[in-house]
Formats: C-alpha cells, sequence, structure tokens
C-alpha cells in the first residue's frame, strides 16, 4: 500500500527525508500525561501560525497510511557524558478555581482576611532537565524547524517558563528511529531496544484513543 498524507494526495519528495532534530532544553520540563510527539508539536505550531484550532492542517511530515500515523517519534532526553537527566521539583503558583464545598454551605462562616481557602497555592510538579531533546521523523526538515518557531515551550507550565526550547540542528538519519511512537502494531517497535507498552492514544493530532504499542515514557540517549 503507498503511504499517502492526511490529505490524501500522494507526498512531496521533500516529505521523504528521514532526519534527526535536536533542540536544546534551557528550562526543566514537566511532561504532561502523554509524552509530545514532534506531530503533536508541529499541529499546535500550525494551528497557532494559523490562529485556527477549528481547521485540520497539513503537516509537513510523512503520513504512514498502513499505520495511520505520522512518521514522528516521541520526545526523547538526550544526555552526554558530563550531563544526564535530572530530576527537579518545579514549585508553581495556583488559585483555588471553584468554591470549597464547607464555606459553600455556611454562609455564616467568618471571612478570613489571610485569604484562607482562596489564597494563593504552591503546587509542586516533578521537572525534568538535560541538555537537549531529540525527534526523529521523515518529512521536511527545514519546514519542520520554520514551524517549531511557534513553540518556544513544551510541557506543563510553558506559560510560565517551563520547557523553555530552542532548535539546535537537523542532519539526515537513516535508521528509522522515528518508529520510537505510538504504533498500531507492536512490531513497528522491534529493534528500538526497549518492550512496548500497550496503551490506550490517539495516532493523529486529533482522533479519539485506540488501543496501541507505545515505547516506554521515558526515553533517553547519549550524545557523544
Amino acid at each position: 500500500m503507498e503511504a499517502v498524507n492526511v490529505m490524501g494526495t500522494v507526498p512531496e519528495l521533500a516529505l521523504r527525508q528521514p532526519f534527526k532534530l535536536m533542540l536544546q532544553l534551557h528550562t526543566p520540563l514537566i511532561l504532561p500525561n502523554v509524552v509530545p510527539r514532534l506531530d503533536t508539536l508541529l499541529y499546535e505550531a500550525a494551528c497557532r501560525r494559523a490562529l485556527d484550532w477549528a481547521t485540520e492542517h497539513p503537516l509537513p511530515l510523512f503520513y504512514d497510511a498502513e499505520q495511520g500515523a505520522y512518521r514522528a517519534s516521541q520526545l526523547i532526553f538526550g544526555v552526554t557524558p558530563n550531563a544526564g537527566l535530572e530530576a527537579h521539583s518545579v514549585g508553581m503558583v495556583t488559585h483555588l478555581q471553584s468554591l470549597p464545598l464547607l464555606a459553600a454551605r455556611n454562609v455564616r462562616a467568618p471571612l478570613r482576611i489571610d485569604g484562607g481557602d482562596w489564597a494563593p497555592k504552591l503546587t509542586n510538579h516533578p521537572g525534568r532537565l538535560c541538555p537537549y531533546l531529540i525527534f526523529y521523523a521523515e518529512g521536511d526538515p527545514n519546514a519542520c524547524v520554520d514551524l517549531l518557531s511557534e513553540i518556544p515551550y513544551i510541557g506543563i507550565g510553558y506559560t510560565r517558563g517551563q520547557g523553555a526550547v530552542s532548535v539546535m540542528s537537523t542532519q539526515p538519519h537513516t535508521e528509522e528511529r522515528w518508529r520510537q511512537r505510538s504504533w498500531r502494531s507492536a512490531d513497528m517497535h522491534q529493534g528500538m531496544g526497549y518492550t512496548p507498552q500497550k496503551d490506550h492514544l490517539r495516532l493523529l493530532p486529533l482522533g479519539d484513543d485506540e488501543p496501541v504499542y507505545r515505547p516506554p515514557r521515558i526515553l533517553r540517549e547519549v550524545i557523544a
């Protein structure tokens, strides 16, 4: 079966370039429940550029029609012999969004001048810090880099400076490491050096969750 892109047209030659994308990570990254993939980041970037989250946007990535997903890996932490993957507790100030049940019921409760239940709360989140973030993909690397300029932060707390990134480099890479992402078939993970795990996740930025096989949540790669 010939692979086509989501828009239904045969992909151009530019979308068949296998490459490795490296980002520099400047502040601790707080991972969401689902590890970001390059295609999900690019889709968010396309929506921001168009100021349109209601329209389906084409991506500069090769679409594997047989597997129903873009050939784009999930986020991989890049470490070096001198700088590994560190874990940090990141505190962020939040506010209670709903009225406490006790205060809602007891209308005669005295007012508290210290803020009480409505005072700002400091919540701690697990942050991870390492020198680089890595993605593997098949597509147009230059177009991907251009779109990623819309995404200066990744993960939870991006509006508060967490997960700050900048593009470092792209380079050709032909080892099919883009298979390090969710797929319908466990065979897509053969030779990747880990045991795929069953889960229910979206294969595309838009769509419904379905049974998939995914890599472990934390993937690391040593950069010489």
